[in-house]
């Protein structure tokens, strides 16, 4: 061990001496002052007071100077103090290192193993996380089988009740995944088949007006010809006869009167046929839209059973694993679960 110096006692009876100077300059002062009386205002008095001032910013300065004095020493003598402290803790820790470093390879060893198993256990609770379709559930359910939780040693309850939890809230998410992509699947195949059934009327229309637009023109070919064939008989009856003419005439303005009515109709009909084609349409939306609306109350209505199933599971293992004054204590806590709190407006 090597030896500090330290300074003497006879520097800190100096120090000491100096303070004992000032404490008794500062006593006279303050007998002094009680007699120092002065007009500011009178030019020989305000400067007797500037002096009286003077004198005492020195006796203040005296007292810094002390001060630093006095430090002065006090740190070199700490400094040693911690100098030879540190010699005498580095000999100690010599003998204690050996020891530490081996506690601290066996502690991280320990360590090392806990990480291990809980690593296995936080995987084992993430893996119904994120899951979004069955075949994601049916993977994560095949991982799990995989993993042996006897093998965790002190952790080996926990892992195996976490092993039963995340395989029933996978198997929950695989049964609501399924019914929700058939769901889906059922949907789909109803919209291909309205919209090929909409192709097909939409079709049919375009075939039925084109059916139309034949007639008409027909209609009118035929119009045209029985026109010219009255016109033709017309002038040789007119050649031939007057009267005959008139008759003529009368004749086909009944004629023209018939093709009115006729083509009056043909335009009621297509009219009538037309309004069936939109009423058909019109239920047929109507009748999709309630099927919708009926899968998506169903789908709100298993989401629901599955929130309330679980809360319940949640709730029952929170209170059964518990005193009923922890119980009570957590839920004033606000810590049973999160979907639980108290209206303390209430209370």
């Amino acid at each position: 061990m090597t030896s500090t110096s330290i300074t003497p006692p006879a520097a800190e009876t100096t120090a000491l001496s100096k303070w004992e100077a000032l404490v008794l300059d500062i006593a006279i002062a303050s007998e002094q002052a009680e007699l120092k009386v002065f007009n500011y205002r009178d030019k020989w008095d305000n400067k007797a007071a500037r002096s009286w001032v003077a004198e005492l910013r020195r006796l203040k300065g005296g007292i810094e100077r002390a001060r630093k004095d006095s430090k002065a020493i006090h740190l070199e003598r700490g400094r040693a103090v911690d100098e030879t402290a540190k010699t005498l803790e580095a000999s100690v820790q010599g003998l204690i290192e050996p020891h530490e470093r081996e506690l601290r390879a066996i502690e991280a060893e320990e360590q090392a193993r806990i990480d291990a198993h809980k690593s296995v256990l936080d995987f084992i609770a993430a893996l119904p996380e994120g899951v979004a379709t069955a075949a994601d559930a049916e993977a994560r359910l095949a991982q799990l089988a995989e993993i042996d939780t006897a093998g965790l040693e002190e952790f080996a309850n926990a892992g195996a009740a976490r092993h039963a939890e995340a395989t029933e809230r996978l198997l929950e998410l695989r049964d609501a995944l399924r019914e929700r992509e058939a769901e889906q699947a059922e949907l789909e195949a109803l919209r291909a088949e309205k919209a090929a059934r909409e192709e097909a009327e939409r079709q049919e229309r375009i075939r039925q007006q084109a059916i139309a637009d034949e007639r008409a023109r027909a209609e009118r070919e035929q119009q045209a010809e029985q026109r010219r064939q009255e016109q033709q008989r017309a002038e040789a009856e007119r050649r031939a006869e007057a009267e005959r003419q008139q008759a003529a005439e009368r004749e086909r303005d009944a004629e023209r009167r018939v093709q009115e009515a006729v083509q009056a109709a043909a335009a009621a009909e297509a009219r009538a046929r037309e309004a069936e084609a939109r009423g058909k349409a019109r239920l047929e939306a109507e009748r999709q839209a309630e099927a919708d609306r009926v899968a998506r109350e169903h789908a709100a209505q298993q989401a629901r059973k599955s929130r309330e199933a679980k809360l319940r599971r949640e709730l029952i293992e929170a209170m059964t694993s518990s005193t009923p004054d922890a119980v009570a204590d957590a839920i004033i806590a606000g810590s049973l679960h999160k979907a639980l709190s108290i209206d303390w407006a209430a209370v």
